[in-house]
């Protein structure tokens, strides 16, 4: 397989995995605006097929010719686009478990398990996509493959979006989970959840694309999808993105932290401020969902949980840079 057609099926591969976070984002909010009119020809759930159908012709192309590069240089790059294919599978079967739903029990649970399944296989896909984007991005970097200055910029760009994306669809659906049990002590795990989230995103796409600002670019991603949907799609009063103050606070930390320790160290001790600052991190969600979070016990647990994310971050971050030096030894093998 070329590189160029294994880059394209990741080109493609990324834009539908984003499409389908942006339909989940689109459908739910229908439901604000709309209730409960649902036909499964709505634009909503249109743009999410068009984003399935998307990614399975992109993994489909990028594994039917399995043989690496011709010639001395032996360089596959699969792995993103198997774990894209198994977010495919898994949706395919949420999709026939939920037509067996409707049509048997003609209801279903508030959070229904096939849609629960359909959202991980959403992360699944954008999970893969992170993966062969950052050894392709790791490549050029290194040296090993020569593009141009505007063919690695847009990656590092598609990188950070594919990032905001997971962040997105991860409290995407920890925040609808918390609009249903309002009131309940679930809330409390929730936003133990969604603290881990923000630094289980950001840190590993702080190392992987190793800039300043590359936090910031992904929290004003995150948050202008959510101001777009609030305030220009449900017609909510404009407000103030408070989100952006953690995510370049946290850029402002992490980097001095670097010249002071080792980067491990440096990225857990940054994740505390995206728990310190969990109120600003999710707001709006936070004032209605979570007013009680500056509290100080509250505040204890929320801190303590997103230190608990920048460690996992940094695991996942270790898993991603192992395969790029797998990929790295099958390129130079």
């Amino acid at each position: 397989m070329s590189y160029a057609s294994r880059y394209r099926s990741y080109l493609i591969g990324s834009i539908g995995g984003v499409l389908q976070v942006l339909a989940g984002w689109w459908d739910v909010n229908s439901h604000i605006l709309l209730g409960n009119i649902d036909p499964w020809w709505n634009p909503a759930h249109l743009t999410l097929y068009i984003g399935i159908l998307i990614v399975i012709v992109a993994v489909w192309q990028g594994l039917r010719a399995t043989v690496p590069n011709a010639g001395p240089i032996k360089f596959a790059n699969l792995s993103g686009l198997r774990l894209a294919g198994i977010g495919s599978i898994m949706q395919i079967g949420a999709g026939i478990w939920n037509e067996l739903v409707h049509h048997v029990f003609h209801n279903e649970p508030l959070i229904a398990p096939a849609h629960a399944l359909l959202v991980f296989g959403m992360l699944t896909i954008n999970l893969g996509m992170v993966v062969g984007l950052s050894i392709e991005y790791g490549m050029m970097k290194r040296g090993f493959l020569t593009v141009s200055y505007s063919k690695r910029t847009a990656t590092l760009l598609l990188i950070a979006t594919v990032f905001a994306s997971i962040w997105l669809a991860s409290a995407g659906g920890l925040i609808y989970s918390a609009r249903i049990f309002r009131g309940s002590m679930l809330l409390v795990m929730i936003a133990f959840l969604l603290s881990a989230i923000a630094p289980l995103v950001l840190v590993p796409a702080r190392r992987v694309l190793a800039f300043f600002g590359s936090t910031a670019l992904i929290g004003a991603l995150f948050n202008g999808v959510i101001f777009s949907f609030l305030v220009g799609y449900l017609g909510s009063s404009p407000y103030f993105p408070m989100g952006m103050i953690s995510v370049c606070a946290f850029d402002l930390v992490a980097g001095p932290l670097n010249r002071r320790m080792s980067s491990y160290r440096a990225e857990i001790s940054s994740s505390a401020i995206l728990g310190t600052l969990f109120y600003a991190t999710y707001f709006p969600f936070s004032s209605f969902l979570f007013p009680w979070s500056t509290k100080p016990f509250y505040f204890l647990v929320l801190v303590i949980a997103s230190v608990l994310g920048g460690v996992m971050g940094n695991k996942i971050y270790s898993g991603l840079s192992s395969l790029v030096l797998g990929e790295t030894l099958k390129f130079v093998g």
